[in-house]
């Protein structure tokens, strides 16, 4: 099977990212999802497929299974309501920053392009303003599309799933390797945060191939246009901020806590954050 290649496109300013945004959506009216890297050489991978000790999928389930577990005993004290599944107690985990097969998109391409210039490594000028060591990047997805090609089922016509529905039980958390399908999904997650409404949050579930989306998207003949990336280069990076501040996507609105406003107050007054 032939390489599927990622198409790339370079944005320069918020009007060229929202042109290429709007572009790609409404030529066959897609529903995007989006995720903001900070660099380039990040991978599409949930946080448990980058243990240094784990190789392989049944290493990492069992690794999911131990951290689940640890966290269930642990965190009783800290609930306001019951939890009712395993899959809530996933995107919880997740929440908190404990490693999951799960990686976060938004249905936001703003929330996005906030993530992918505020994560761009970075130092304050003399002039107060930031100075990055890199090109940034939002990655695209069809979730749609994707889904079809994963679960691969003629009977499938394709949408985003939730996680009652029969395609996704073999992603359950705890699963059983044998019952779990190659390819990622794409799924509608819990809304168990103010963050996670905030930010539009939308999830991708890992299967049993551990390797990143788009080494999957290349080499499994996945549609050419379900996965794309825009680059944002480093110079413009500082402009490109500005524009996304000016519409109002700001930390106290990412992360509607007083952490974000603590950021956001350090960000106006010319702190690193």
């Amino acid at each position: 099977m032939p390489a599927t290649k990622i198409k790339i496109k370079y944005a320069d300013s918020l009007e060229d990212y929202v042109s290429f945004v709007e572009k790609s959506a409404s030529a066959k009216h897609k529903q995007l999802w989006f995720r903001g890297c900070g660099k380039l050489s990040h991978k599409l991978e949930p946080t448990l497929f980058r243990h240094k000790r784990s190789k392989v999928i049944d290493d990492f389930l069992l690794l999911e299974k131990d951290l689940l577990s640890r966290f269930r005993q642990r965190s009783i004290p800290f609930h306001s309501r019951p939890l009712t599944d395993e899959w809530e107690w996933l995107f919880l985990m997740q929440h908190f920053g404990v490693p999951t097969r799960l990686l976060d998109w938004s249905e936001s391409p703003l929330m996005a392009l906030f993530f992918a210039v505020t994560s761009a490594p970075h130092e304050i000028g003399k002039s107060g303003r930031p100075v990055f060591g890199g090109n940034a990047c939002v990655w695209l997805l069809d979730p749609v599309q994707w889904n079809k090609h994963s679960i691969g089922l003629k009977s499938f016509p394709g949408s985003v799933l939730t996680t009652d529905d029969s395609n996704a039980i073999g992603y359950k958390p705890v699963a059983n390797v044998t019952t779990m399908k190659p390819f990622p999904i794409a799924l509608y997650g819990s809304h168990n945060s103010q963050r996670i409404v905030a930010q539009r949050g939308v999830f991708v579930c890992f299967g049993k191939d551990t390797r990143p989306m788009e080494t999957v998207h290349g080499s499994e003949g996945f549609p050419t246009d379900c996965l794309m990336k825009v680059i944002l280069r480093r110079g413009k990076l500082p402009h490109i901020y500005e524009a996304v501040r000016r519409q109002g996507i700001t930390d106290s609105v990412v992360f509607p806590e007083l952490d974000g406003l603590a950021r956001e107050i350090k960000r106006e007054f010319a702190f690193e954050v």
